[in-house]
């Protein structure tokens, strides 16, 4: 199983796009969706609401707020 460099989820890793750029760094994208946020759009993966990244963001941002209320 391999992790989607954008959305975080996992697939097989005979699905999907390998991305080999010249420094010798492998991004895979399970979709041309997330394929097409990250290089032709430069989106942010903290700012997309479906990514996996932006709940884990989202939830250390609102325990942040629980306890700065709780004092």
């Amino acid at each position: 199983m391999v992790k989607c460099y954008f959305c975080g989820d996992e697939r097989p890793a005979h699905t999907g796009l390998h991305l080999i750029k010249n420094d010798g760094s492998i991004q895979f994208f399970c979709s041309s969706k997330c394929r097409k946020n990250t290089l032709k759009l430069g989106r942010d993966k903290r700012k997309v609401k479906w990514t996996a990244l932006y709940a884990e963001s989202r939830d250390k941002a609102k325990a942040k707020a629980a306890a700065l209320n709780a004092k």
